[in-house]
């Protein structure tokens, strides 16, 4: 279509708008001019708001009325009240006249009985005296008449101070009910004059009352007028709005309008460009023509080279020998070769944790049951938190225990050396060959192989699928973590529950892709549950510091350094068992966090939003991830010594929370360090944690002034 076709139409649409700007402009001035009431409320708004401004006065006024209502009634009981108190208490004192006559009478017999004791006792005093002086002048009748006459005294002596004792408790009593009394009176008199300074406030508020109430009256007709009128103001408002709703349609329709016409020159001027794009853009289709053929030819030459390459590398997809390309990658491991019988008599965990604690001691192994407790627990909820690492300084133990402890448990153990060269995870599995043509496969890729219990063992009779083994990556933070592990310890985390492993689609995300030339079928590796993952890390200037993703997924065991060197003896040892723990015996030992109910789920949960509130303030938060792992390692925690789930708590709080504080400035976070002492002293009652942070808090600020754990030896 040519410009010029258009350009009547245009015109058309012109003339017709203004046809209607005419006739919005005679509608709008016919209801202006039907409007003669509506001009004299422009200010309604205004009206409206001091109206609202009288009133919430006025409603402010009432609410002080009443509150001094309610207070004169509340003074009124309280008088009622004191009168009746005085009632009883002069009651009580008519009674007590009574009470001080009896006192009075018993002071006079006291002091009746006082006169004769000193009496009787001026009277032996002489008689003594007189018997000193003529004892040897006397004959014996008359030693013996006086020697009874002063027994006799003495009896009479014992009987008046025997009837002393009870009259001066009596006296005493009294004594103590005149004080009483004397009390009573001031405390009567006090309230008198309480009642008399309550009956005057009444007056006087019942002097106010009658004005107020009357101002009340008013208020409330002025309320009601005002309400009147508001109603009749909104009732305008509305009719003004609807006018304004239809003067808004009508320029909204125009405006429409004018959107429309103004969208119509755009579509002019595009199809003007249009045109003028499309003849050069069949000349560019001409050109991509003879690029695709170009293309083509060097897609064809490029395929001959990598054809020509992959068989001077060995890369092509031949599957000529695929035994000798997987020969190394199935080999059987050392580490696997012994236990090689599986145990066949069930054990409960307590019973394995009592064999762990015997063997640990005929090593002169010295770690504490809390120790072993919880690193048994953090290695066995492996779904929830993929890697446990033991820090501390060197020689402390760190890699005994995970050696120790899996011979004694009966689980393969391999420990694997970490090198500062490390840097991907090739040095953890393996890498091709290509001098050679082969796959060079490490220790820990054979063990993946052959601990799989999902695809078919290399050999049958390595099938091990039913045993445990450990994995010790000693010395981890030598080299980098993250480079070499990294990628491991997502695939770790992205393994699907033990429960639904068996399924192949689920356990796609968790497969570690093995780079083997020369296979059609490619390779991976699953890590299965039965594996476990150790880490040790020594704490000096040579390693280096984990980061926060390996930190969210790891138990970090801190064990302190030694404050006292005892004997250790010579170490004994014993025969390492013969039989391999069962891993289904061992899935048995771990209990689902639905066993935690009741008091104890809701004091756990408690305590782990109060110290998720604490972490927000130190500025490391912890996510729903932290929060399941928590959880599932206090629902697992053994009760070979009675179950508290506080200690398990205080665990996590020790090996999760404390090592992401590493580097904080005590001074600058003091009010959060004290909310988490607060919280292991008061609420999971463990003093020594709460002692321990505090006596590190205080020495760190002093010297560098930023927080770092360093383990506690219970």
């Amino acid at each position: 279509m040519d410009a010029t076709q258009l350009v009547l139409p245009a015109i058309i649409m012109l003339t017709a708008l203004a046809l209607v700007m005419s006739g919005i402009a005679i509608v709008f001035q016919i209801r202006r001019d039907r409007l003669p009431d509506a001009t004299r409320y422009e200010n309604v708004r205004e009206l409206r708001a001091q109206a609202e401004a009288l009133l919430a006065d006025r409603r402010q006024e009432l609410s002080v009325v009443e509150q001094k209502i309610q207070q004169r009634d509340r003074l009124v009981a309280e008088v009622a009240s004191l009168e009746q108190r005085l009632t009883a208490i002069n009651a009580e004192l008519a009674t007590l006249d009574d009470a001080r006559r009896e006192i009075e009478q018993v002071k006079a017999e006291a002091a009746a009985a006082a006169g004769e004791l000193a009496t009787v006792s001026k009277e032996l005093k002489d008689r003594r005296a007189e018997l000193e002086a003529v004892e040897d002048q006397l004959s014996p009748e008359r030693r013996e008449q006086l020697r009874r006459e002063i027994e006799q005294l003495g009896r009479e002596r014992e009987e008046i101070v025997s009837q002393l004792l009870p009259l001066r408790a009596e006296r005493d009593a009294a004594l103590q009910r005149i004080e009483e009394a004397k009390t009573l009176d001031a405390f009567i008199a006090a309230r008198k004059q309480q009642l008399e300074t309550l009956a005057k406030q009444v007056d006087e508020l019942e002097g106010r009352k009658m004005p107020l109430e009357a101002h009340l009256e008013r208020v409330r007709s002025e309320r009601d007028a005002i309400a009147s009128e508001l109603a009749r103001l909104r009732a305008q408002r509305h009719d003004l709005q609807e006018t304004l709703d239809e003067m808004q349609k009508t320029a909204a329709l125009a405006a429409a309008r004018s959107i429309q016409l103004e969208e119509l020159k755009k579509q002019i001027e595009e199809f003007e460009q249009r045109k003028g794009s499309l003849e050069g853009r069949s000349k560019e289709f001409e050109a991509l023509g003879t690029k695709l053929e170009a293309l083509k030819d060097d897609v064809a030459r490029l395929d001959s080279r990598k054809a020509r390459l992959e068989q001077e590398t060995g890369g092509a997809a031949t599957d000529d020998d695929p035994a000798r390309l997987l020969e190394d990658l199935t080999k059987v491991p050392a580490a696997l070769e012994f236990p090689s019988i599986r145990r066949q008599s069930p054990r409960d965990e307590v019973e394995a944790l009592h064999d762990v604690e015997r063997y640990l001691q005929s090593y002169n192994l010295k770690y504490s049951r809390r120790t072993i407790n919880a690193f048994h627990t953090a290695i066995k909820i492996n779904d929830f938190s993929q890697l446990t690492v033991l820090a501390g300084v060197s020689g402390t133990g760190k890699s005994l225990l995970p050696r120790r402890y899996a011979e004694a448990m009966g689980i393969h153990f391999l420990q694997i050396a970490v090198e500062p060269r490390w840097d991907s995870p090739q040095d953890l599995l393996g890498f091709y060959n290509y001098i050679e043509k082969n796959y060079r496969a490490t220790d820990l890729a054979r063990l993946l192989v052959h601990m799989n219990p999902y695809e078919a063992p290399a050999t049958p009779e390595s099938d091990l699928s039913d045993h445990i083994a450990l994995v010790l990556l000693d010395e981890m933070n030598l080299a980098r973590v993250e480079y070499y592990f990294s990628e491991f310890l997502s695939r770790l985390e992205a393994r699907p529950r033990y429960e639904e492993a068996s399924d192949k689609r689920k356990r796609a995300d968790a497969m570690i892709p093995i780079d083997i030339r020369g296979l059609r079928q490619r390779i991976s590796l699953f890590p299965s549950h039965s594996v476990l993952f150790v880490g040790t890390m020594n704490d000096d200037e040579s390693t280096q510091s984990l980061s926060d993703k390996v930190l969210d997924r790891s138990n970090i065991l801190q064990f302190a350094a030694p404050v006292s060197f005892g004997d250790q003896g010579a170490v004994r040892g014993t025969d390492r068992p013969a039989e391999a723990q069962s891993f289904k015996s061992w899935r048995g030992w771990i209990r689902p966090s639905s066993t935690l109910n009741g008091s104890v789920r809701s004091a756990v949960d408690g305590a782990i939003e109060r110290l998720a509130r604490i972490m927000e303030e130190f500025g490391r938060p912890f996510g729903h991830r932290l929060r399941d792992a928590i959880i599932a390692y206090v629902a697992s925690y053994p009760d070979n010594r009675g179950y508290d789930y506080r200690a398990a708590l205080v665990d996590q709080i020790e090996y999760r929370i404390l090592p992401k504080l590493r580097g904080l400035e005590i001074d600058s976070h003091r009010p959060s360090f004290d909310a988490l002492e607060a919280l292991l002293r008061e609420e999971l009652q463990d003093a020594v944690m709460a002692d321990r942070i505090a006596e590190l808090r205080t020495r760190q600020a002093g010297g560098t002034g930023l927080f770092v754990w360093r383990g506690l030896t219970r």
